[in-house]
């Protein structure tokens, strides 16, 4: 056999093989359909204890200013000022990104929250606090108070989003008289910053409790350092920001935490520049001093810390840093 047959014959030969190799070996499975994304994160929740009674964090939301918003919400900064603050944090988000929360006390004797979140009609971001509530294993007729910081529309619009509804149908509402008159009283509309869309909102969340079916659910009380609202928990004064701001102390064997409204928004800036005044406060060198006052009780004291706009999961501490503060959340732990 010549060269060039056998080289004829191997080629035959292959593509005989290659054929009957094609024939018998399957071809590879289609590639498994990838799940779509699952969209918004579920109701959140975290919790830990104070001596005996449990404290929940529950997400409500976040709210979302603008850059045209920075000047007016803080008077005395300047772009050169706010820049690298929001830098040292790695804030992504434009203008001013704040979350909202509550918090839920189970004391064994009470189930309370303070402050309950707002509603997607008045910031469409907010609106989680009844969802969360129900994740973290609660149902808000289960709820027997409500302790307000302040009657601002994203601490208390969800207590009724239409003005009718109780949506914590067994709580008793607990707010300062001061507070309380502030936003009902005509008279005082012209003080409010935010405006009448504001005045209007405050008023449609305590409204159901204040009269109807089983008559008045609303307590005042005296705007007073130490006071009892309900047992182990304490009122804090904090002014300012509006005149019946409050935050409330929580103690239990021994141990100790401060859970604020609205002491600060914006905690990287604010807590570097405490004596910065802020423009939605009714009284802003009132709520400069408080403001001051509670970080260095807090630096002073190394308690436990949480409030309506910290970051989640919603617990740290306040420590001093130069003529400034510095606040250091506490991870989420399994206990």
């Amino acid at each position: 056999m010549t060269d060039l047959s056998l080289v004829r014959r191997h080629v035959m030969l292959g593509a005989a093989g290659a054929a009957t190799l094609a024939a018998t070996v399957s071809p590879p499975p289609a590639a498994a359909a990838v799940p779509p994304q699952q969209g918004a994160n579920p109701p959140r929740f975290h919790r830990l204890k104070i001596g005996d009674v449990e404290v929940t964090t529950l997400l409500d939301g976040a709210m979302q200013g603008t850059n045209e918003n920075i000047q007016r919400f803080f008077p005395d900064s300047r772009p050169e000022e706010i820049v690298p603050l929001r830098a040292r944090a790695f804030a992504i988000e434009a203008g001013l990104h704040q979350p909202v929360g509550a918090y839920l006390l189970n004391t064994g004797r009470n189930l309370a929250l303070i402050d309950c979140g707002g509603h997607s009609s008045f910031i469409p971001t907010t609106g989680g606090t009844i969802a969360a509530l129900r994740a973290a294993g609660y149902t808000p007729e289960q709820v027997d108070t409500v302790l307000l910081t302040h009657i601002h529309p994203e601490h208390a619009l969800g207590l009724s989003y239409d003005g009718t509804t109780r949506n914590f149908p067994n709580a008793e509402v607990v707010v300062t008289q001061i507070d309380h008159q502030f936003w009902t009283d005509p008279s005082m509309e012209s003080r409010v910053p935010q405006g009448q869309r504001f005045i209007e909102a405050g008023r449609r969340a305590i409204r159901p409790y204040s009269s109807g079916p089983g008559g008045g659910r609303i307590r005042t009380v005296e705007m007073r350092e130490g006071l009892e609202v309900i047992p182990g928990v304490f009122m804090v004064p904090a002014p300012g920001h509006t005149p019946g701001h409050v935050s409330f102390r929580l103690t239990s064997q021994n141990q100790t935490m401060l859970i604020w409204g609205d002491i600060a928004h914006q905690m990287v800036i604010q807590l570097a520049r405490p004596r910065w005044r802020v423009g939605v406060d009714v009284d802003s060198a009132m709520g400069v001093e408080s403001r001051v006052r509670t970080l260095e009780m807090l630096a002073a004291e190394g308690i436990l810390m949480g409030g309506v706009h910290v970051p989640w999961p919603g617990f740290g501490r306040v420590i001093r840093d130069g003529e400034g503060f510095l606040y250091v959340p506490r991870p989420a732990q399994f206990t």
